[in-house]
């Protein structure tokens, strides 16, 4: 019998340093819950708002050592809306905001994932926006982890949020009448397996990675 509860004792403890040790998760962003919100002064006025799309792809994460993560993404220029089909169309014919649409992608690399507790840390990285390469940081929550009660597939969800100056990316255009700090709010979803809503992009590399 000793020998029984020394071999359930052992089996325990394997067990329990398995789980310590859990391997990284490899998620699937979900195509349609995932964007990038923007806002920016009118004239004092008002907040203008904006999105982005992030360009499908998927990234591992591993909840217990956040500090070994990576992230990358990539949003496409064309895909800014402001909501309005006049300022779109006012942004993209205005020769100075082509320096903006001349770069087909925005996109951001961290440095340095750091941990503040258990749901909130810091994501120092690179922004690289109409061309220019810039150092940032972004406030960050994990909002859950768990199973979408939709899909039923193991889920993961972010929310990401911080600020820039556009006149540091060379976007000094018409700063009497918009403002120059833009608020900037990433919210991504992602689950374990493929994105079955996700556009077919042959040839496209672009992800967004979290990895060990």
């Amino acid at each position: 019998m000793r020998h029984v509860y020394r071999f359930v004792f052992a089996t325990l403890l394997m067990l329990q340093a398995a789980l310590a040790h859990a391997a990284p998760v490899t998620y699937t962003i979900t195509s349609k819950l995932a964007r990038v919100n923007l806002s920016i002064e009118h004239q004092g006025f008002i907040q203008l708002s904006g999105t982005l799309k992030i360009t499908p792809g998927s990234f591992v994460f591993d909840n217990d050592d956040w500090s070994k993560s990576s992230v990358q993404v990539t949003m496409p220029t064309r895909t800014l809306d402001m909501g309005d089909a006049m300022w779109n169309q006012q942004l993209r014919g205005d020769e100075s905001w082509q320096k903006l649409f001349k770069a087909p992608y925005i996109s951001f690399r961290s440095t340095r994932l750091e941990r503040s507790d258990a749901t909130h840390g810091v994501l120092r990285g690179e922004l690289t926006l109409a061309g220019v390469t810039k150092p940032v940081a972004l406030m960050v929550r994990l909002n859950k982890i768990g199973r979408n009660q939709v899909n039923e597939l193991p889920s993961i969800g972010f929310t990401a949020t911080g600020t820039i100056k556009r006149s540091e990316f060379g976007l000094d255009a018409y700063l009497d009448l918009v403002g120059d700090e833009l608020a900037v709010q990433i919210q991504m979803e992602a689950a374990v397996g493929p994105d079955k809503d996700a556009p077919h992009q042959a040839g496209s590399s672009a992800q967004g990675v979290m990895a060990q």
